[in-house]
């Protein structure tokens, strides 16, 4: 995972309030002690968390403010996850390309083959070029 991923996720988790940034988590200390597979499953788990409470809030009260702080955060929360996720694909997929530069190329056989045009030259060859399939006279 490339540090522009983390930085962009913790972009997702920040808000800008009047009293200044508020995160929502620090991925940046989280991805220090821990894999991003990890970090991917506790944004989840936290994500499911949120939905818990948002499915509380609009029963007690649908027009409380609450209710649209906790959809604003689901929302960041689901973009950082969307954005740890590519940066997990992003590192798999150089890891496969790299990969195939060393042990994937193409070796050069001898096919055994003639490198002709399809066309055959032989001494009874009575100059008419056919193509595979069309009938022909033949002698008995």
């Amino acid at each position: 995972m490339t540090k522009q991923f983390i930085i962009e996720a913790q972009e997702y988790l920040r808000i800008r309030t009047e009293y200044g940034c508020r995160r929502i988590i620090d991925v940046q200390s989280l991805m220090k002690n821990h894999n991003p597979g990890e970090v991917i499953r506790f944004l989840k788990d936290f994500l499911r968390e949120k939905e818990k409470a948002l499915k509380n809030m609009i029963q007690i009260d649908r027009n409380h403010p609450k209710v649209d702080r906790i959809v604003a955060d689901m929302f960041r929360i689901s973009m950082a996850v969307h954005t740890l996720k590519n940066g997990e694909e992003v590192i798999i997929l150089e890891r496969s390309q790299s990969g195939t530069e060393k042990s994937g190329g193409f070796h050069q056989r001898d096919s055994g083959g003639h490198s002709g045009s399809g066309e055959r030259q032989d001494a009874g060859h009575d100059g008419k070029n056919r193509k595979p399939g069309q009938d022909t006279q033949r002698a008995a």
